[in-house]
């Protein structure tokens, strides 16, 4: 910009009017002279603007089109400015004038004019996209603003949310790619609503800018081009910056995109869009109904763009982004204490969710998978929805799954992403968006940052590969250019000679289109400046991160270059086209070289279609091989994730060669066309029509069988993915069975130990029946124990001499029940077995008392039993009393040098229902387990159920079930959590002395020395 400034001073005017008067006095009348009136004062200003830094992107949430764009700057209080911008960059200078009664005034008008000179409108294309260019000198940020009205314009959004947005008042007239004619506004179609999107984008000064001096695609006019995707977290963004109230700088946009990004879809999520940390407008403008490849679809970008295609689901858009903003302020949007922004984000969670599990049949399986996710997830939403509610969104879904598939498949073919890459993508996408948001402490810190320095790292590792990959094609490309360029100019001697150049122009021409090396190189300059955002990010935070920002400016740099070569590249091809169609016609070949191409670029096609032939037979055996794997056992499954794997490399190559084979094929066409246009009474022209139009019918039959053999390989991939994991579980399965068999408490001899005790108290306790309420002595059928007992004080004290084995019971009648605290010592075999109980057992009474009273739990007591009567008992009644229930409650812990048991051993049985039930839980050795086991004695025989579980996550939730009685035998399965829920990993079978378990990878293991279940204990 230069201003030029003319001023008419009052001393000039003096001197001028000095000099105008020099030979004037007074007249020969003798009349006084009249002076006349000095000039005005006048001031004159000029300036020149030129335009050339370009912002563009595209607003998207559904794209916007025909939406108005308005653009401002913000001054130091973060209020709205009017700016200067274009709607093209400036091949010259524009040139403002004005003169007025002060320099400030005149200075003003010039300003005033150049920014009059803004066009009337500015409107987006139908993809969202709009660009506009700024002056050369503007450094600061620029605030854009594009919407879309319910009446009065032609603006519409389109809605990319699966399940809808919504109803029209009316339903529309049914247009092809805009609406099927009912009310529902479905995935793809256009409406009318209210939607203000907005960004802020801060234009660094030139010595800072780190894009360097080459424009968009290499426009020569475009000294600088930034990518501002107006979305709905740049929205969320700019509202932030705004309602701050301060001046906006890049900083502030980068600590704006981490907190929006963080909150909104929580860290781990946040972190797989590293690139957009530093500034979220440099990507994310998908639209799901139309990807048209500018950005790659990786988990990442998937994951934000579900996220938004949910909001959009969602009623109520505007609204939502208030909410969202309002609980990103105060630090917490999932688990909000304001029940209106918590609500808001169990809406979007679980919208979040269906998109992604709907995105995940589009991206693996089929239409009819699609309409299976579509239906699913119309459920969730609507789970009151009656049979025809659901029938109607089941008519609908086929219309949206068949749109949706197509929207895939052109993601694929625009470049936008592999089909495998797609479905990994989506996998992973789908794992990302299970929990969306931070619930506990949302700031970001030094591992965070880490993390980001980590994935940002490997992004400039990736991009620098790209371009390594893309200078190597502008090199061929430029080799190319020169060969063809040899077979022009003086070489072009006859009509032979042109044809041939024209062709070798034409071909070079479709091989340009094909490499698309303007959008790849322009690509990966975006993708730059947003590596180079988040790592001035990171070097804020800590200069450590250095290294990773001087990458990414050379990734910028080396994209730019790139760029420019590539749009020399184009005007010198662009060149050769006008001198090859000169050619054509100084020599009168144009039919002939009309005919040439046609020819050749059919040959091409055939050429293509042999190539999908051989990628159709590699990929219907790699198939095959995959389909006939077994997933068994561990190994063959292993096994057989390699042949899917395989399968679905060779699909994706398959999927390819029929993507060129289309290219070929539509080259083909066209140049056909082009021929019999030229030459209307040709038959070979028409037939090379005819051949291309059948190719086309070919390629659509192999594509369809392409996406078939991809979602078929994919499946098996999950199957055989689904089985290792299994495997995995079965070796700790496996693992917890032999500990299981090892516990004491389970062993015959573990269990011997216990009945031996219980056979000592039982003989006793008989032998005192027939004897006095007050006696000691020693048994005569366990000669080895002495006694003393006291029916009047209900006391029993038992003794082993020998063994040091005792047992202790003191007992109260408390109204329908008689409570007994009792504790003991017992030896059975190497096993030493101790009921514990309180230091006295006055107080271990006192415990068990108000335990039966219900006043205190089982955890504060020791080893208690209780017997219910059928009424009130004292020691006159007893004897005539019957028994209704009995409970007993024992803290055991039993040592036997092996692994040993400590826990509690609870027993109840109901006389009323002939009912038992036995719980055993506690430690034994390093397993943590719990045994329920349940006796139904009601019938002629015994029927026993027994579920011993084991804690902790090593052991995945262990479940092993039996049933049955002892004349069929006793039967179940084991159990552990896989993928969420309870699973069977084998069949158990009780055996002599011990337990049969086939699992299932076909090994059956016996497990000796075992006594699950036994109607003695």
């Amino acid at each position: 910009m230069a201003k030029r400034m003319i001023k008419f001073t009052p001393i000039a005017a003096s001197v001028a009017l000095t000099l105008g008067l020099t030979a004037c006095g007074s007249d020969n009348d003798g009349n006084n002279y009249v002076a006349p009136t000095p000039p005005a004062e006048s001031f004159s200003s000029e300036d020149t603007a030129l335009f050339n830094v370009e912002v563009t992107g595209k607003a998207v949430k559904g794209a916007m089109m025909n939406a108005v764009v308005s653009v401002s700057t913000l001054d130091a209080t973060g209020q709205m400015v009017a700016v200067p911008f274009r709607l093209a960059a400036s091949a010259e200078a524009e040139t403002f004038s004005a003169e007025e009664s002060s320099q400030a005034a005149a200075d003003a008008a010039v300003a005033a004019s150049i920014l009059a000179a803004n066009p009337d409108a500015v409107l987006t294309n139908e993809s969202g996209r709009y660009s506009v260019f700024l002056e050369d000198d503007f450094t600061g940020p620029v605030y854009i603003t594009v919407k879309t009205s319910a009446e009065g314009d032609d603006s519409y959004l389109r809605c990319d949310a699966y399940l809808g947005c919504g109803t029209y008042d009316e339903a529309p007239a049914a247009e092809d790619d805009v609406n099927d004619g009912d009310t529902a506004i479905e995935f793809g179609e256009w409406y009318k609503t209210d939607l203000e999107l907005s960004v802020v984008k801060f234009i660094p000064a030139v010595e800072a800018d780190a894009s360097g001096a080459s424009g968009a695609l290499g426009d020569a006019n475009v000294a600088r081009s930034l990518r501002a995707n107006a979305t709905f977290l740049t929205t969320l963004v700019s509202q932030l910056l705004i309602d701050a109230g301060e001046g906006v700088d890049a900083a502030g946009i980068a600590n704006s995109s981490v907190d929006v990004l963080v909150q909104v879809l929580g860290p781990d999520t946040a972190l797989l869009l590293a690139s957009l940390l530093g500034d979220v407008s440099n990507g994310g403008a998908v639209d799901l109904t139309d990807v048209d490849g500018e950005e790659m679809l990786d988990d990442g970008i998937l994951s934000l763009t579900q996220v938004a295609s949910s909001i959009q689901g969602l009623a109520d858009i505007n609204g939502n982004m208030t909410k969202l903003i309002a609980g990103i302020k105060a630090g917490k949007v999932t688990g909000s204490d304001d029940a209106d922004i918590a609500a808001l984000a169990t809406a979007l969670q679980q919208a979040a969710t269906n998109t992604a599990n709907i995105f995940f049949a589009i991206a693996t399986g089929e239409e009819s998978d699609i309409e299976a996710a579509l239906a699913a997830a119309f459920a969730v939403n609507n789970p009151d929805a009656t049979d025809a509610e659901k029938a109607a969104f089941a008519a609908q879904s086929t219309g949206i799954a068949k749109k949706a598939k197509a929207a895939k498949d052109k993601a694929v073919k625009n470049g936008a992403a592999s089909d495998a890459g797609l479905a990994k993508a989506a996998e992973k996408s789908k794992k990302a968006l299970e929990k969306i948001g931070c619930t506990d402490d949302c700031t970001v810190g030094d591992g965070f940052y880490m993390q980001l320095a980590a994935k940002t790292t490997a992004a400039v590792t990736v991009a620098e590969a790209e371009l390594v990959s893309i200078q190597a094609s502008v090199t061929a490309a430029q080799a190319d250019l020169v060969a063809v360029q040899a077979l022009g100019g003086d070489t072009v001697v006859d009509a032979d000679t042109a044809v041939a150049f024209a062709n070798a122009v034409e071909l070079l021409v479709n091989e340009a289109a094909v490499a698309d090396l303007a959008g790849e190189s322009n690509a990966l300059f975006v993708q730059s400046q947003s590596l180079v955002s988040v790592a001035t990010l990171l070097v804020a935070n800590s200069s450590d991160y250095q290294q990773i920002l001087d990458d990414a400016d050379a990734l910028v740099a080396g994209s730019s270059a790139e760029i420019d070569k590539v749009s020399t590249f184009n005007t010198e091809l662009e060149a050769l086209e006008a001198a090859a169609a000169q050619a054509l016609i100084d020599f009168d070949a144009e039919v002939a070289a009309a005919a040439a191409l046609a020819t050749e670029t059919n040959e091409l096609a055939l050429a293509a279609e042999t190539a999908a032939m051989t990628a159709e037979t590699a990929s219907t055996t790699a198939l095959s091989a995959a389909e006939n794997a077994m997933v068994n056992n561990a190994d063959n499954a292993a096994e057989a994730l390699a042949k899917a794997d395989a399968a679905i490399v060779a699909a994706s190559d398959f999927a390819a060669s029929v993507d060129a084979f289309e290219v070929a094929i539509a080259q083909a066409l066209a140049a056909a066309e082009a021929y019999l246009a030229l030459d209307a009474d040709s038959a070979d022209a028409q037939d090379l029509i005819d051949a291309a139009e059948a190719m086309a019918v070919t390629a659509a039959a192999k594509a369809e069988l392409a996406s078939e053999q991809f979602a078929t390989a994919y499946a098996l991939q999950l199957t055989a993915q689904d089985a290792i994991a299994k495997f995995e579980v079965l070796v700790s399965v496996k693992a917890t069975s032999e500990s299981l068999s090892t516990m004491t408490v389970l062993t015959s001899t573990g269990g011997e130990a216990v009945l031996d005790a219980a056979d000592v108290l039982g003989d006793v306790i008989n032998e005192l029946a027939d004897m006095g309420n007050v006696g000691e002595g020693t048994s005569t059928r366990q000669p080895n124990w002495t006694y003393a007992y006291s029916l009047d004080d209900l006391i029993l004290i038992l003794n082993n001499e020998t063994t040091g084995e005792k047992i202790n019971a003191f007992a109260s009648y408390q109204g329908d029940q008689l409570v007994v605290a009792w504790g003991a010592t017992l030896v059975g075999g190497d096993a030493t077995v101790e009921l514990m109980t309180a230091d006295s057992q006055a107080n271990a009474l006192t415990d068990c008392v108000d335990f039966a009273a219900g006043t205190i739990d089982e955890t504060q007591i020791d080893s208690c039993l209780i017997f219910t009567f059928d009424g009130e008992v004292d020691a006159d009644t007893v004897d005539d009393a019957e028994i209704v229930n009995t409970e007993t409650w024992n803290h055991v812990t039993i040592m036997d040098g092996d692994s040993g048991f400590t826990g509690m051993l609870n027993v109840t049985a109901d006389d009323a229902t002939d009912m038992g039930t036995v719980t055993l839980e506690g430690m034994s050795g390093d397993l943590d387990f719990k045994v329920m086991g349940k006796v139904d004695a009601s019938g002629d025989e015994d029927q026993s159920m027994l579920d011993v579980m084991v804690k902790g996550d090593a052991a995945m939730g262990y479940t092993l079930s039996l049933m049955g009685a002892e004349s069929t035998g006793y039967t179940g399965d084991v159990k552990a959590m896989y993928n969420g829920m309870m699973m069977s990993f084998g069949t158990a079978t009780k055996v002599t002395n011990g337990l049969s378990i086939s699992y299932i990878d076909g090994v059956t293991m016996d497990y000796t020395d075992v006594d699950l279940i036994d109607s003695s204990k």
